[in-house]
């Protein structure tokens, strides 16, 4: 009875999955007709996802009572990221130098698309950290900036002392509420994921089986090793055998619904409940979570990789060591960067070509891979925030993650 409370639901989306694939191979036709369901389910996430972040980020720097805690969160979240995306740019690298697959080869440019001007660094980092006007920052699309709004909302009450401390309390019943409401969201999630899975079936059918295929199976090979034996090494950092078993223990219900949703968005409130319950402190879990939301993509990161090789083979170009370091740090500067740009993935393949000098013909084909890879890319972006958290708590921490029993404060 104790294994069904906690798989039971999990499980049920495991088989929603299941059932999504099935249809959308068998039946593609009845796929296309339940694509609303799927839209449902995501509409009902990104309904909450802005109050949730707002109240869950600010709350919790408002709550805080120890500055240099939530110093030490701050930076320990910045080295965090940093440095598991030059892991992942870098191991990334190493593996695809000895597999590179060439897949460029032959492939024929049928047309010209249109010219796109490349916007300049400064003017990508204004529209990935500022929105224009206020309606523009309470949108998913505006993350990042509704983040740095709800720090300075957090930071402004904890500075109003007693006079804040209403608005404060506010904040905390915010977060409560809106993560209750998540809770209820998650009951569409059933077959919101069936009619998504059957939906990405159809879609991607074609990419699938084209010239990519060798893409595919590079970068899903090397990504799922880094799923598995990255995730597992970052949680043994974070607290031992003990913090991997908790890690991938509750692992399940975020991964579906990143490979469901195909959204880092969409994930977070699952992320926001497993988190805790892998020891995660909730000052650590309620900051890194939503800023690895909008931050925080390894698989963006391998992703870029893999757009940059890719190009490389198309125009056989020699893989030298300077072009290689450059490559892993434009991976890195699409993944964390251009990532959290509303639409940042065009602008990060321009980047692409922008840097390397390639002509423009060849955006829709870096644009295909974006397709092919989104699924993987949203699952290690999504789940990575989680042993992200962990390792926060543990530079953060005294004890580190929290190892106690099953059920006994989680």
């Amino acid at each position: 009875m104790k294994l069904l409370k906690t798989y039971g639901f999990p499980f049920l989306l495991l088989l929603s999955i299941a059932g999504g694939v099935l249809l959308g191979s068998c039946c593609p036709q009845a796929a296309l007709a339940i694509r609303p369901l799927g839209d449902l389910f995501l509409n009902l996430i990104f309904m909450l996802i802005v109050p949730l972040v707002f109240f869950t980020v600010s709350s919790a720097i408002a709550a805080s009572s120890d500055n240099r805690r939530l110093s030490r969160i701050s930076w320990a979240t910045c080295l965090v990221f940093l440095a598991t995306s030059v892991v992942a740019a870098l191991s990334a690298l190493a593996f695809m130098v000895v597999v590179h697959p060439a897949p460029g080869a032959g492939i024929v440019l049928k047309s010209l698309p249109a010219q796109q001007e490349v916007p300049s660094l400064p003017a990508q980092l204004v529209k990935a950290f500022t929105a224009a006007d206020f309606p523009d920052l309470i949108s998913h699309r505006s993350i990042l900036p509704l983040i740095l709004f709800s720090l300075g909302v957090g930071l402004a009450t904890r500075s109003c002392g007693e006079a804040g401390a209403p608005f404060g309390r506010f904040l905390t019943a915010g977060a409560r509420v809106f993560t209750r409401m998540i809770d209820y969201a998650m009951y569409a999630a059933p077959p919101g994921l069936l009619a998504w899975f059957a939906v990405t079936v159809v879609d991607t059918g074609q990419a699938l089986a084209s010239v990519y295929f060798r893409v595919f199976v590079v970068y899903y090979v090397f990504s799922s090793l880094y799923f598995v034996g990255g995730f597992s090494l970052y949680a043994f950092l974070a607290g031992g055998f003990t913090a991997v078993r908790r890690f991938w223990a509750h692992m399940l219900g975020p991964s579906l619904t990143a490979l469901g949703t195909c959204s880092s968005m969409a994930t977070m409130p699952v992320n926001l409940e497993a988190a805790p319950k892998m020891g995660v402190p909730d000052d650590v879990c309620d900051v890194v979570i939503p800023v690895g939301a909008a931050l925080h993509k390894d698989g963006s990161v391998i992703g870029g990789l893999v757009k940059v090789l890719f190009a490389m083979s198309l125009f056989h170009q020699e893989l030298t060591v300077g072009r290689l370091l450059t490559a892993a740090g434009v991976a890195i500067l699409v993944g964390v960067v251009v990532g959290a740009i509303p639409s940042g993935g065009m602008i990060g393949e321009m980047l692409i070509l922008s840097v390397f000098g390639f002509p423009p013909e060849i955006l829709p084909l870096l644009a295909a891979i974006s397709v092919i890879i989104d699924p993987l890319a949203t699952l290690l972006n999504a789940t990575g925030d989680n042993v992200a958290a962990m390792l926060v708590a543990r530079l953060t921490t005294d004890n580190g993650v929290r190892v106690e029993p099953e059920g006994a404060g989680s």
